[in-house]
C-alpha cells in the first residue's frame, strides 16, 4: 500500500484563492486563474528575496573628492564610484612601528608605544598617545592624551591636548579649532576658529594664528599671536590697526 502524502492549504498570491498541495511542494499553477507560482521552499523564492531586504546601509563620504555613496554597515571597506579611492571604513591601532600610509573612515589609535612613520596618516579621528613621524590629518578631531612627538605637522577640524598630556610639534599645525588642556610646543600653529587654553594648560610657540582666543584662569600662553584676519572685525578699531600681538602671559 503507497504512503499517504502529507497535504497542506496554500494560497494562490494573485486571486487568493485556496487549493491543497503537497508539503514539499516547489512550484504549481492555480486551479482558479491559472497563476504560476512558487513556494517559499524553492531556489530564489521570497525567503531568499527577504533575507536581501534586510541589509542595512549608511552613507559614505569620500575625503579626496567628496562624492556620496551608500555602503552596508557591516563593510570594512570599499572604494569612491567617483576618484575610485580605496575607503578603509573600519577602526586601526597602531602598538609598534607603522612605515605605511593610512586612510580611514573610523578611528586611528596610536598606542604609548607606536609610531605612525608613513607620510600621511589620515582618520576621521585620530587618537594620539605615542609618536608620528609622518603627517596626521583628522577630519573631525585629533586628540593628545600621552606625551607625544610629531615631526610632521597635522591638520584637521578640532585639536585636543587632554589634561596632563602633551604635543610637541616640529612643523605647521593647521585645525579649525583647538583646546589645550596640557602642553602645547610648536614652532606655528593657525586656528581659524576658537583657541582655549584650560587652566593647567600651557602653549610654547614662536606664533600662533586664532579666531578667538580664552585664556583661562592658570593658563599659560607664551608666543607671538595675532588674530585670524577674518575674525578682527569683531575687534576694536585700535586692535585691528594693531594688526599682530606679542602675547607671554600667565593668568592666576
Amino acid at each position: 500500500m503507497a504512503a499517504l502524502v502529507s497535504k497542506i492549504e496554500v494560497h494562490c498570491p494573485e486571486c487568493g484563492h485556496a487549493q491543497m498541495e503537497s508539503e514539499n511542494f516547489l512550484s504549481t499553477v492555480c486551479r482558479s486563474c491559472s497563476f504560476y507560482f512558487k513556494s517559499s521552499l524553492a531556489s530564489g523564492g521570497a525567503k531568499k528575496r527577504a533575507k536581501r531586504a534586510t541589509i542595512q546601509k549608511r552613507e559614505l563620504t569620500c575625503a579626496d573628492c567628496g562624492a556620496v555613496q551608500m555602503v552596508a554597515e557591516e563593510a570594512q571597506s570599499s572604494s569612491c564610484i567617483e576618484c575610485g579611492r580605496h575607503l578603509e571604513l573600519g577602526h586601526r591601532e597602531i602598538a609598534g612601528e607603522h612605515l605605511g600610509n593610512l586612510s580611514l573612515e573610523g578611528e586611528l589609535l596610536i598606542g604609548p608605544k607606536g609610531n605612525f612613520g608613513g607620510a600621511k596618516g589620515r582618520a576621521a579621528r585620530i587618537v594620539l598617545q605615542g609618536r608620528a613621524s609622518g603627517f596626521l590629518e583628522g577630519a573631525e578631531w585629533l586628540r593628545v592624551e600621552g606625551q607625544s612627538k610629531m615631526r610632521a605637522g597635522a591638520r584637521g577640524g578640532q585639536l585636543v591636548i587632554q589634561e596632563g598630556a602633551s604635543l610637541e610639534a616640529g612643523d605647521l599645525l593647521q585645525f579649525d579649532s583647538g583646546e589645550v588642556l596640557g602642553e602645547l610646543r610648536c614652532g606655528t600653529a593657525r586656528f581659524a576658529g576658537a583657541l582655549r587654553v584650560g587652566p593647567k594648560g600651557k602653549i610654547v610657540a614662536e606664533k600662533i594664528f586664532f579666531g578667538d582666543l580664552t585664556v583661562e584662569r592658570g593658563g599659560r600662553v607664551a608666543c607671538l599671536g595675532e588674530a585670524h584676519p577674518r575674525m578682527s572685525e569683531r575687534e576694536s578699531e585700535a586692535s585691528r590697526s594693531e594688526g599682530e600681538t606679542g602675547i607671554g602671559a600667565t593668568t592666576d
